[in-house]
């Protein structure tokens, strides 16, 4: 097989380079990411790497929420332009397989109510995106399938929960809260801190994305945990590993106020948890990595290399 990642610089990318590695090696792999000098917007560049590959595993993505409020432009002519330039070079050449992955975000969040219930959002539940970064999702997602349903390309689509684990860039939550625990033992929530979302363990998800290249065409499938938690109880449990560390969080009078509080973020979410008994069904996957084994394994990384900033195109 010759697969192509794109994006293999980043988080999932990389991580998903070490995983065949280790478990496929007569693979062929190649990288497209700007790291390499390859731009998903130029078309050139785009129908050379497909014409090489037989399998494609499509990663390269904006994915910062923030940046995407402050500067959308970017991240449509990123993540929907970049990925209409690979459907339209798959249109020209016998790719066996172009696995896009999407987001949970294209979900937006779940209702009250359904939180409460225990409701799991299966992949047909409604899609309702929050921010510009989703609303780019979405338009991949859709695209994707449309180009399948019109010109039958070999198309399935992987919709990934928050993603969690060693190499995360630190503006996402989890090592985020770990850098400003060791930068100033404090960590800053938006709101309240009760929004929830389902994490799953990067190495998981590596192995999903994989096993996604034997789904039947045209399928869509989630790779979630079917846990949710509270920000604010990741911030707890952030706070105990690094009790394990010998970093010690900020008291005063004996009252621990580790945790200050900010104004919400625009596009926000409230509510994530999510179904994988399709991925289940179809590939035998489910996660193996729980939310506290996922923290600490984050922790050990950025104490033992540093933390992680990939800016891809996003700009200074």
């Amino acid at each position: 097989m010759k697969l192509l990642i794109t994006g293999m610089a980043g988080f999932i990318g990389s991580r998903l380079f070490r995983y065949l590695t280790l478990e496929e090696p007569e693979i062929e792999v190649r990288g497209f990411d700007l790291a390499y000098g390859q731009d998903v917007r130029n078309k050139q560049q785009v129908e050379e790497a497909v014409s090489w590959a037989d399998t494609i595993i499509h990663l390269a993505a904006l994915t910062h929420v923030d940046t995407s409020i402050a500067d959308p432009g970017v991240f449509y002519q990123t993540n929907v332009g970049g990925t209409l330039n690979f459907l339209e070079a798959l249109r020209c050449h016998k790719t066996k397989k172009f696995v896009q992955v999407s987001s949970s975000e294209v979900y937006g969040s779940m209702t009250e109510e359904e939180y409460r219930q225990g409701f799991r959002q299966a992949e047909d539940y409604p899609i309702r995106p929050h921010s510009p970064y989703a609303a780019t999702k979405v338009a991949q997602d859709r695209m994707c399938y449309a180009f399948y349903q019109t010109y039958g390309l070999p198309i399935v689509i992987v919709r990934p929960f928050n993603n969690i684990g060693p190499g995360q860039d630190i503006r996402k939550v989890v090592p985020k809260f770990i850098n400003q625990v060791m930068q100033a033992g404090s960590m800053t929530l938006y709101g309240d801190g009760c929004s929830t979302r389902d994490w799953v363990y990067v190495d998981d998800v590596t192995r999903g994305l994989w096993l996604a290249t034997e789904l039947p065409l045209g399928t869509v499938v989630n790779l979630a945990s079917g846990i949710s938690y509270q920000i604010r109880d990741l911030a707890y449990m952030v706070a105990e590993i690094a009790s394990r560390f010998g970093f010690g969080l900020r008291r005063t009078a004996s009252v621990t106020t580790f945790v200050s509080h900010t104004d919400e973020r625009e596009g926000h979410v409230k509510h994530l948890r999510g179904s994988y008994a399709l991925a289940r069904e179809l590939t035998g996957w489910k996660p193996t990595h729980d939310i506290e084994a996922s923290i600490y394994k984050t922790w050990a990384s950025i104490v033992g290399a540093g933390p992680t900033v990939y800016r891809g195109g996003e700009g200074k």
